[in-house]
């Protein structure tokens, strides 16, 4: 993931061996939980659109577990003087969660380890293939995700051969980051950050005043569901509209921005880097104070997923 303050899938990328610290939002207070793997298995594979499905994971490591009875080396070191490693949490709209994959070729997983700072490296002698994704839901002891199909990348091939029951390695969300204290926010991004957005409609304050604007390729067989419904009591402090657009491109998104008024309390903008790049920009360029845009490069088109 590449976050510039310092969607859904993240960008092809591999862990580090060396320290790479976060940087940090000034206006996003940010809380840390421990570096560990997870065994989890998978409960249900749910297809919610032509290009966008569900996955749902669960299992006993998702809750607070003794490092002794996981396989995972990392449980150990995540574990505190009780030995035990705490349950996942998730509390921030934008969390993300790493999944390990199996090697396209030989089909073996890898499993990375921690790096100093909170971070995943290599193990000595081999490569770690992993993945982020936004988590939509974490709740009665299952984690969903929900995951775009419209490119190749190992990510993509596993979730065209994962089936329910089958087992999974995960890790995170390690860092979370609490909304700014803000009146009004703005968030946009294309469809890798549909589970993002429909969190942050879900879990918004009742006091903070959203526009959310989604770039998908066709808006008519996006379901309804998939981005919550705004109930009349708060139709006028959340607006919700979702443009068709080709993934990648800005022009749609910054036309829309046309009727939001900026510059907002706080804008968020996650998909397409070269997306993004453009939207932040229009951004700065109607007033909007660098330090008060968070932006996340989630995937690059024509890169792998």
């Amino acid at each position: 993931m590449v976050d510039q303050t310092g969607m859904s899938e993240k960008p092809a990328r591999r862990p580090s061996d060396r320290e790479t610290p976060r940087p940090r939002n000034p206006h996003r207070a940010e809380s840390w939980q421990p570096t560990a793997l997870r065994r989890v298995r998978v409960r249900a594979v749910e297809p919610l659109a032509p290009e966008l499905v569900r996955v749902t994971l669960e299992g006993d490591e998702l809750g607070e577990f003794a490092a002794a009875s996981s396989a995972c080396a990392t449980a150990s070191a995540a574990a505190g003087d009780t030995g035990l490693v705490p349950a996942v949490r998730s509390p921030s709209f934008d969390d993300v969660v790493v999944f390990c994959l199996p090697d396209p070729v030989t089909g073996e997983v890898t499993l990375p380890v921690p790096a100093p700072g909170g971070g995943l490296g290599h193990p000595p002698g081999s490569a770690a293939l992993v993945r982020e994704y936004t988590v939509r839901s974490l709740r009665d002891g299952a984690l969903a995700v929900d995951l775009v199909r419209h490119a190749s990348g190992a990510g993509v091939r596993w979730l065209e051969s994962v089936r329910p029951g089958d087992a999974l390695t995960i890790v995170g969300p390690r860092v979370c980051r609490a909304l700014p204290a803000v009146d009004r926010m703005l968030a946009v991004g294309d469809a890798t950050a549909l589970p993002a957005l429909a969190r942050l409609i879900e879990e918004r304050p009742p006091t903070l005043a959203l526009d959310v604007l989604a770039a998908v390729p066709d808006p008519s067989a996006l379901p309804r569901t998939v981005l919550p419904a705004v109930s009349p009591a708060d139709a006028d402090r959340v607006r919700v509209r979702v443009v068709a657009a080709a993934p990648g491109s800005a022009d749609e998104l910054i036309n829309a921005m046309a009727a939001v008024e900026l510059p907002a309390g706080f804008a968020w903008v996650a998909g397409e880097s070269g997306m993004v790049t453009a939207v932040r920009r229009h951004l700065l360029a109607r007033g909007q104070e660098p330090d008060r845009v968070q932006f996340t490069g989630y995937w690059r088109l024509g890169g792998p997923l």
